[in-house]
């Protein structure tokens, strides 16, 4: 995110959520980041945001399998996400939202 504001939220959702994943409140605080990722013009970030939200209300979670337990991350993919959204100015990591999104997309809609 370009705005400090945007990714203190992200970091404090990413705090939140090592400790306890309250859906809720995940819910809840990917909505108002969505409202900055707009403000900033960011379609890659407000577009994740509704994913991950939507799929979090259907599912009640977000186990999506995306990483792979031989990468070594010690982190869910939840977590990596936010750690992605808060360097979406990296190519590399908007590439990762990127595969995310459709990732989501076919879960939901496929």
């Amino acid at each position: 995110m370009i705005q400090e504001q945007g990714n203190k939220k992200i970091e404090a959702l990413l705090e939140a959520v090592k400790k306890d994943f309250n859906a809720e409140e995940v819910i809840a605080h990917l909505k108002e980041i969505r409202e900055i990722a707009r403000a900033e013009r960011n379609p890659a970030l407000v577009k994740i945001c509704r994913l991950a939200y939507t799929y979090i209300e259907e599912n009640g979670h977000f186990d999506i399998e995306f990483l792979d337990e031989e990468e070594g991350l010690d982190m869910s993919d939840f977590e990596y996400l936010l750690e992605l959204m808060i360097h979406s100015d990296r190519e590399a990591n908007l590439q990762e939202i990127r595969e995310i999104r459709d990732l989501l997309t076919e879960e939901l809609y496929g």
